[in-house]
């Protein structure tokens, strides 16, 4: 596959769920791609999943993650790792970026801490960037 082929350029939107039904109505070629947070979509079933679904299959998407942490003291959390991936895999997301921060140290802090400006720092978090 060509990189053209997951080129994602132009005017993209984030996709939140009061948007749907009026964006449903849209024609695709208005919205280049759509952005999400794949943390608020894992494991959403039901109506709101089939229409996630919908719009996924209609449009690139791109993902922003939230929690993955990769600044953090603490384990990565491979199982969060798992679930991302395949949330991207089945919804063949063409992009995905992350803070680069930590949100967790045993346990959810709910805030993007940042990380030391160190010269350690940067080989530790480029581990775990090697790691997931």
């Amino acid at each position: 596959m060509s990189d053209r082929q997951y080129s994602v350029q132009g005017v993209g939107l984030g996709l939140r769920r009061t948007l749907m039904g009026s964006l449903w109505s849209q024609s695709p070629e208005n919205i280049d791609f759509m952005e999400v947070a794949p943390e608020n979509w894992i494991g959403v079933g039901g109506r709101l999943g089939h229409q996630f679904r919908a719009f996924t299959e209609r449009y690139p998407f791109v993902c922003h993650g939230l929690s993955l942490s990769i600044g953090s003291p603490a384990q990565l959390d491979f199982e969060l790792l798992s679930r991302v991936k395949a949330f991207l895999d089945q919804h063949q997301v063409r992009y995905y970026t992350e803070h680069l921060s930590y949100c967790s140290d045993h346990g959810h802090l709910y805030d993007l801490m940042p990380i030391p400006f160190t010269e350690s720092a940067v080989h530790y978090v480029s581990g775990r960037i090697r790691q997931v």
